[in-house]
């Protein structure tokens, strides 16, 4: 069954189309007569359902005209009014030929029964009903509805005669006050102009107020709106009073609906709306709301954050409302950064934590693997599954401090090492990584590029770089990886704060498709800019770049332009190739036997039997303390025998450093080296020792190790 719908009032119409459409019925709409009339024409329904209030053209008129078409004059018609409900209304509309009259306070299912049987009583065969055709030059019907007309008319005279009488009652009153009115005529004159000036003090405020205000009259159409809100919009106040206030603000959920803010699907669930509501009916007002709309303002659309506060107003007879509208989007921005940073903070924690256990335990395996080498030989068939076994150690101690670098917990081992020999033996991992997606050119300098870095952190610095210029551009692209020496003036030195030398070596990864934006390249390592979601650029890896370019006292430029590709410039500066054969003698020359006696404070057992058997079998002899009481005891115990202390810095009851200074008050210029899973930037931030104190880092090995003990003995710092 088709069913046309003639009602103006969507939420109406809406619901006879829900409970039509259950009962399987095709249901077509129309928000007048005029469209109600065009739509019967064209698409000839089974039976018309109409309200008879309506602009352009009302029910009645609308009956009218279908009556009057022989082709529409068959078609079951149904009133369902709530403002014509009276008896004489109901006769007009079944002398039209009306089917029925239903009132709107009955149940929607009414309509659907009285539609069911217009139909079956049409479908009867041995009864036909004939609907009256429509004379147009029939003057009775028109007089009715005339008179329906005119005493709802009689209804309103009679209203506003009332209200005029009232009124005449009230001039009759203002005239017996007149002489009051006079005597007190420049008290008022005096309140008027204060009144005034109050006003005027109050329209200044409405327009220099630092954010949007809006007042809103009864009907919650905009009367007036300062310059700020006209500044979001981008629109002339003019232009937007008598806007509801979605319109004025250019809700988009306003914007695509025809009937306009309060109307779209979306607007249910609207907080301002509702919140604009709740005030205007039930005097609640609000403060300090916060509410999100999504907004299409200076030809973009964006999703903005407010602070709402409504009050209610009263202007003359008229109560109005107040809103303000406090923009926090950039407030709410950096609120989901800071969350993210402190998420970030959190996971940095966690990762340290786990590397510092981690390190405890690599240290045992390194020391205890070392030593078994040291006392194997060359030919022993062990050897090689002891050698895998260290290499996997280091290999593990070096994932360790990777993961120190994310928490922004690890400066780096950095040692003289040649820029061209470390590149190509990154080259490798490298094309395992990214060699399917790219193809990778490695151009090696001729003169040798010696630098003070560790190799570790250079390979992850490439590493993320490479993974970021993938992730601007698709599969393809050829990769090139360049090393040179260049020079950089002190203008460009004092202008990135970099010390001003000779030379630096030039690392350059260049990528032949992909490009960035202008914005990106302005604030790529910023990782408040690059938190955002659309950033092409993660704040996590971005960051780790620039941490690791900062600890090597380097530089890094990028340039992006479309269809030239990306090119990041990195500037390590140079050492002499003079300093890293003396590194290497210096290391060689002190790693020999000793003879002298060391007190040993270690509270895990494995990592303090270890650096004991390291000690003796290169001819030291070893006191040990399990801890800082210990050590103190042990001290006080052989004194006259014990040449270096060797202790841990966090231990159970007493620190090292606490024994350290209970020792030196009964030997001032005894010697001592401290050991620490912890990392040079956390021992300097929780003042764990002095500045000047010899440290050692774990997991270490037993050549450098023994290298540092050999050092305070001899009292040279390394």
């Amino acid at each position: 069954m088709n069913i046309l719908i003639v009602e103006d009032n969507p939420n109406e119409r809406e619901i006879l189309r829900f409970t039509l459409e259950r009962h399987g019925c095709m249901v077509i709409e129309a928000a007048d007569g005029l469209e109600g009339l065009d739509l019967a024409i064209h698409r000839q329904p089974d039976i018309i359902v109409s309200n008879t209030l309506m602009p352009r053209m009302d029910g009645f008129q609308l009956l009218w005209a279908l009556k009057a078409d022989p082709k529409l004059t068959s078609i079951p018609f149904l009133f369902y009014s709530d403002t014509f409900t009276g008896e004489q209304e109901e006769k007009l509309a079944i002398s039209l030929g009306a089917a029925a009259f239903i009132v709107k306070n009955k149940a929607p299912e009414s309509v659907w029964l009285q539609a069911d049987a217009a139909i079956t009583a049409t479908s009867k065969p041995q009864k036909t009903i004939v609907y009256p055709t429509i004379d147009k030059s029939d003057r009775k019907h028109l007089r009715e509805y005339g008179r329906i007309v005119a005493t709802k008319l009689e209804e309103k005279v009679r209203e506003l005669q009332a209200a005029l009488t009232e009124r005449r009652q009230v001039v009759d009153e203002i005239k017996t006050l007149k002489s009051e009115l006079a005597i007190r005529a420049s008290e008022f004159k005096r309140a008027e102009d204060t009144i005034k000036e109050q006003e005027q003090q109050l329209s200044n405020f409405f327009e220099v107020a630092p954010f949007p205000l809006l007042l809103l009259d009864g009907e919650l159409r905009i009367r007036r709106i300062n310059k700020h809100g006209c500044s979001l919009t981008g629109s002339p106040a003019i232009d937007m009073l008598g806007l509801r206030s979605g319109e004025a603000l250019r809700c988009i959920h306003a914007l695509d609906t025809p009937e306009g803010c309060g109307f779209g699907p979306n607007c249910r669930e609207c907080l301002l709306r509702i919140c604009i509501k709740n005030c205007l009916n039930s005097e609640q007002q609000y403060s300090c709301k916060e509410v999100s709309l999504p907004l299409s303002a200076k030809d973009s659309e964006t999703n903005l954050t407010f602070i709402l506060s409504i009050s209610r107003a009263t202007t003359g007879k008229q109560d109005m409302l107040l809103i303000t509208l406090q923009d926090i989007t950039a407030q709410k921005t950096l609120e989901r950064k800071l969350h993210y940073a402190q998420k970030m903070e959190a996971a940095g924690i966690l990762a340290g934590g786990i590397a510092h256990e981690c390190n405890s335990h690599l240290s045992t395996i390194v020391g205890y693997g070392n030593t078994t080498l040291m006392s194997m030989s060359r030919n022993d068939p062990n050897r090689q599954n002891v050698e895998q076994i260290v290499t996997n150690a280091k290999k593990a101690a070096h994932l360790t401090n990777k993961l120190k670098i994310f928490c922004r917990k690890q400066s780096g081992e950095k040692k003289n090492i040649n820029l061209n020999e470390t590149i190509l033996s990154m080259q490798n991992n490298l094309l395992r990584l990214f060699g399917q997606d790219i193809n990778c050119t490695t151009l090696i300098s001729d003169q040798e590029l010696t630098v003070c870095a560790d190799k570790h952190h250079l390979e992850l610095l490439l590493t993320c770089l490479i993974n970021k210029i993938l992730d601007t551009t698709q599969r393809g692209g050829s990769l090139t990886i360049t090393t040179d020496q260049t020079r950089l003036g002190p203008d460009v030195c004092a202008i990135n704060d970099l010390k001003t030398r000779n030379s630096y070596a030039l690392l350059t990864v260049t990528h032949s498709n992909a490009s960035m934006g202008s914005d990106d390249l302005e604030h790529i390592f910023n990782p408040l800019f690059s938190i955002q979601e659309q950033s092409k650029w993660p704040e996590l890896q971005l960051s780790l770049i620039s941490h690791i370019i900062k600890q090597h006292e380097s530089h890094i430029t990028v340039f992006s332009e479309p269809g030239k590709g990306t090119a990041f410039r990195i500037y390590i500066p140079l050492v002499s190739s003079t300093a890293t054969d003396r590194d290497k003698a210096l290391e060689n020359e002190k790693s020999g036997k000793g003879g002298e006696t060391i007190l040993l404070a270690e509270d895990d057992e494995a990592v303090r039997n270890m650096a004991e058997a390291i000690l003796q079998h290169f001819g030291y002899e070893v006191i040990v303390a399990v801890d800082g009481e210990d050590a103190v005891q042990k001290y006080l115990k052989h004194a006259e025998r014990i040449n270096l202390l060797l202790f841990d810095l966090v231990m159970p009851k007493m620190s090292g450093q606490e024994a350290y200074v209970e020792i030196k008050k009964h030997a001032p210029n005894i010697k001592v080296v401290f050991a620490s899973g912890h990392t040079p930037e956390i021992i300097k931030q929780r003042k764990l020792v002095d500045e000047n104190a010899l440290l050692i880092f774990k997991p270490y090995l037993p050549s450098v190790f023994l290298q540092k003990v050999r050092s305070a003995l001899d009292s040279i710092t390394l």
